[in-house]
């Protein structure tokens, strides 16, 4: 694998930044919305070779911002999407829903209506058993980490411990 390296302009104070080759560095992206993970990751070198969501609206943004989105972003809900379709990647990222975590929600918690989307993403890594991917990504508001006590939040991470998977929590201030 050949290694090449960015000077890096923004942080100064940072020598080099490694960037792997592309192909290396595939990513599913469940709740994927209109992109904006996407983004991020794209800058990082990363490669978008799945996407999934549920909603038409979203669907249509994504496809204003990204050509190549036939290719890869299929509209279904979480529950109903079959495993079999995603390619195997080294990370998958979710953002699921936030409105029954968020503070400035209705607090019903992981197994609210909307926020409940965190099992079936479970579900699919079940599924794919040995073609899961290495990495877990999850993005939320910071209400998940204290909703219901914290048991919320206890409950996910359980949940992607019981598939083979050490978590660790990186808190960012979006207004930063």
């Amino acid at each position: 694998m050949n290694l090449t390296y960015l000077n890096n302009t923004i942080l100064p104070h940072e020598q080099k930044v490694v960037i792997l080759p592309r192909q290396d560095f595939e990513v599913a992206e469940y709740f994927a919305g209109i992109g904006l993970v996407r983004l991020g990751l794209e800058i990082a070198g990363w490669k978008v070779v799945f996407a999934n969501d549920y909603a038409i609206e979203k669907y249509k943004m994504y496809h204003a911002f990204f050509n190549d989105f036939q290719d890869h972003y299929v509209i279904e809900n979480i529950f109903n999407l079959n495993p079999n379709i995603i390619p195997k990647t080294l990370l998958a990222t979710a953002s699921f829903p936030c409105i029954d975590l968020s503070l400035a929600g209705k607090q019903n918690g992981i197994n609210g209506t909307y926020s409940s989307a965190f099992w079936g993403f479970i579900e699919i890594l079940k599924k794919q058993d040995n073609e899961k991917p290495k990495l877990v990504l999850l993005e939320n508001v910071n209400g998940w980490l204290t909703s219901n006590n914290g048991d919320d939040f206890r409950l996910t991470i359980k949940a992607l411990n019981s598939l083979g998977y050490a978590c660790d929590v990186i808190s960012l201030d979006a207004i930063r």
